[in-house]
């Protein structure tokens, strides 16, 4: 692999350094369009915001932004970041997680939408925040995902109102004077079967129906979530999302007739497979060590990009100008952590100091879950429009390091 959009990977990494994360930005434009308007097609009343917890570069955001796609946020900081890019209030979802008074406080200034985590989180939020249009999110008591770590809806998940005890939290915003609510799901990501969506957005609807009919309302919208996955293996089959927009559709104008919730917003989350494959990861071979097995280490690691060794997640990898694997490897990072490995006995070309490595696949849940773990500088990020790459955040210096100590 030598090229990214058809700019040379060597001059990317001379040009800004290494490790460096690459976005294209036609890819990402190219994602979008594909899931809005097969969704549209089969439910024009569909709405995709932007998961911003997978990839929350400002210029990225501005981007989905000018796009008119939403924003979903899931801590404070991201409704100021969405705020910042220019989404207007109608367009911003806030879905926290054991969400604090003084994470509802900071909502204050904003008419943004608010799924509630828990039926607790309704006492918190109602005592500082009083959003015009509320909704809790549902735990359905099922959930998948790519990995363990990423599944988050089933009896082991930390998120949601399990189902059973949801209508109590509707029936009490409603004695407070609510009027208006929404309902919200998200069981999984990277999830890659179409036939899944159409099953949990069955179940949903279920949970939705008693709760409404009980409360004497219908829901303005009806969020089910991102979880729409992208291959990262060759093997990996590509989610077909025509087949999984018509399932979903499908299920759901049926079910809003069968309960009369008329035409609600369907709503969804997507953050992967908006961004996930239109990032790359550039770094460089630092060493070759023959030990006890054959090690490979590069100049990225763990505090770079965390996904393998946080649940064991797979990046394709290519050698810059060669492409005949004759080498067992384990490919690792500089961390002091013998968890910094990014792959596990896989077969590549011979490497020497200075060869450059591309991982796939780094879109969503890269820059974004990066740290200054051994006091490491978080990489620059560059991307690609058409001729032109533009450099979207610089590498940390020292100074950067610096700047929050109080003398």
């Amino acid at each position: 692999m030598n090229n990214i959009q058809h700019h040379d990977i060597k001059k990317l990494a001379l040009d800004y350094g290494t490790p460096l994360y690459v976005y294209s930005k036609q890819s990402i434009e190219d994602n979008y369009t594909k899931l809005r308007d097969t969704f549209m097609k089969y439910y024009p009343h569909t709405r995709i915001h932007f998961s911003v917890k997978a990839n929350s570069n400002l210029h990225i955001l501005k981007q989905f932004n000018d796009m008119g796609c939403g924003a979903d946020c899931s801590s404070p900081y991201e409704v100021m970041l969405a705020k910042h890019a220019g989404f207007s209030d109608d367009r911003i979802i806030y879905t926290g997680n054991y969400e604090s008074v003084s994470d509802f406080s900071s909502l204050t200034d904003y008419k943004v939408k608010v799924n509630l985590d828990d039926i607790t989180s309704f006492s918190r939020m109602h005592s500082v925040y009083n959003p015009e249009v509320i909704s809790f999110r549902i735990n359905p008591g099922i959930g998948k995902g790519g990995y363990e770590g990423i599944t988050t809806g089933g009896t082991d998940a930390k998120f949601g109102v399990p189902y059973e005890k949801a209508l109590y939290g509707y029936q009490l915003a409603k004695e407070k004077g609510y009027k208006r609510f929404g309902i919200h799901m998200m069981t999984g990501s990277n999830n890659l079967e179409p036939y899944y969506f159409a099953q949990v957005v069955e179940k949903l609807m279920m949970i939705a129906g008693n709760i409404f009919d009980k409360i004497g309302s219908a829901p303005e919208y009806v969020d089910i979530g991102g979880g729409f996955g992208i291959p990262y293996e060759d093997d990996d089959e590509v989610l077909d999302i025509e087949l999984t927009a018509k399932l979903v559709a499908e299920v759901f104008e049926e079910k809003c007739a069968k309960y009369g919730f008329g035409k609600p917003s369907l709503l969804l989350e997507p953050g992967r497979y908006l961004v996930g494959n239109a990032g790359w990861l550039i770094t460089k071979v630092t060493g070759v060590k023959h030990s006890y097995k054959h090690f490979v280490g590069v100049d990225a690691g763990m505090s770079t990009l965390i996904r393998p060794a946080l649940y064991g997640a797979k990046h394709r990898t290519y050698v810059y100008g060669k492409d005949v694997p004759e080498w067992n490897v384990n490919l690792c990072g500089q961390i002091c952590e013998n968890s910094d490995i990014f792959a596990k006995n896989v077969f590549m070309p011979p490497v020497s100091e200075g060869d450059l490595l591309i991982l796939r696949d780094v879109g969503a849940y890269g820059f974004t879950m990066a740290s200054n773990y051994n006091n490491r500088p978080r990489p620059a990020e560059v991307i690609i429009d058409n001729d032109n790459v533009r450099l979207i955040r610089r590498r940390e210096k020292f100074e950067d390091f610096l700047r929050l100590y109080e003398s």
